[in-house]
């Protein structure tokens, strides 16, 4: 019988330092890495490459369940993503891309594609999971799971910083 991968969550509202603290426990522990927000992102930006209809559920969640996509912690704190082969720079957090991520996320089909492309992300060694639900829905039976909170004014200090970088 094989061992069981195990599972960090880190969830919390946005601008709390989910992503900050993801990073640097993947690169710590040598673990891989999932930014569930990217991945609807990810989704979104693909179907704008291919002109998809946002609205075509099952064109969209096809597209969803077969992403090839890789997360890597990068330079100074930073993240890497890969798409396709292809690192995605500023087009994953254009207000395009995330108004187009809200519509894709709204799709029932859409959801359970990337829940179970979230899944597979759980490989050896380990893995850092960043996002909502990853362990209540996702991953619930995590050897750790964290919830980030911190103060409004923080929030939207680093949200701020982050946009203008």
């Amino acid at each position: 019988m094989s061992a069981r991968v195990p599972v960090i969550t880190v969830d919390g509202p946005s601008g709390v330092g989910k992503g900050t603290l993801c990073q640097w426990l993947a690169g710590r522990l040598g673990f891989h890495l999932l930014d569930s927000g990217a991945l609807y992102r990810l989704t979104a930006l693909a179907a704008l490459r291919r002109n998809l209809v946002l609205e075509d559920e099952s064109r969209v969640a096809a597209l969803a369940a077969g992403l090839e996509v890789e997360f890597m912690a990068g330079t100074e704190g930073s993240l890497r993503i890969v798409l396709e082969g292809l690192e995605v720079g500023a087009d994953l957090r254009s207000e395009t891309c995330g108004n187009a991520a809200s519509r894709v996320a709204a799709l029932p089909a859409v959801r359970t594609a990337l829940l179970q492309r979230q899944r597979d992300f759980r490989r050896s060694p380990g893995l850092i999971a960043d996002g909502r639900d990853m362990g209540t829905v996702v991953f619930p039976d995590a050897e750790l799971k964290l919830f980030l909170t911190a103060s409004a004014e923080e929030r939207s200090r680093r949200r701020y910083k982050q946009l203008s970088e």
